[in-house]
């Protein structure tokens, strides 16, 4: 795993073939140090990184807008957008493909949906409204490059980037593929147990994307 950091933007890189998996957190949303702090607490195995997974419904509840697919289990129905995904040779996938079936990612690890996708060219999906793309925000996404995975997560407010401004970081730091994650207060990179990211007013989380050793 390789971690640095440029300016307000947090990098981790680490193989496309790292054992990854989709977690739940608690019901009423958690923060990901105590997501940490609660694995370690019950003698789960603790991942190596820990960062927000796609958004989710502002009324509360462990509602994620977007599909969610992980041991099996369908949470929510897709909404057009794109998917990131384990399959099950082990590799860490981005589809660039929109309106994908829940039954299309029946053979993978997990899957997850979201929006917009960054790279190779910046499109989101008909549920995202077009000024959150186009805006300076907290942004998390995660980006492939032939070998690696690449996570990016910005410092909270007052830092911010527009998603043209993160898929061109994301460009440099060799991505041919990328796609944009949950953002805003829910920014949130840990790696082992500490949070890298600077956050002022961290919104709790109901699903993360963890990597393993």
């Amino acid at each position: 795993m390789e971690y640095w950091k440029e300016k307000s933007v947090h990098f981790a890189k680490f193989s496309r073939r790292a054992r990854m998996e989709l977690i739940p957190c608690l019901r009423e949303g958690e923060l990901l140090v105590h997501t940490y702090g609660r694995f370690k607490k019950e003698g789960k195995e603790l991942p190596i990184i820990m960062v927000n997974a796609n958004f989710f419904h502002l009324d509360g509840g462990y509602s994620i807008t977007g599909m969610k697919y992980s041991d099996g289990t369908v949470i929510e129905r897709s909404l057009g957008g794109f998917y990131v995904y384990q399959d099950m040779d082990g590799e860490v996938r981005i589809d660039t493909i929109k309106d994908k079936k829940i039954s299309d990612f029946a053979g993978a690890c997990w899957a997850l949906e979201s929006s917009p996708l960054l790279l190779p060219v910046l499109e989101a999906s008909v549920h995202m409204e077009a000024a959150i793309t186009a805006e300076a925000h907290p942004r998390t996404a995660i980006g492939l490059t032939d070998d690696s995975v690449i996570l990016a997560v910005t410092d909270g407010r007052p830092a911010g980037l527009t998603c043209y401004a993160l898929a061109e970081l994301l460009r440099k730091a060799g991505c041919h593929t990328a796609l944009n994650l949950d953002g805003g207060r829910s920014s949130q990179l840990v790696i082992r147990g500490k949070q890298m990211n600077r956050q002022w007013m961290r919104r709790k989380v109901f699903a993360a994307l963890a990597v393993y050793n």
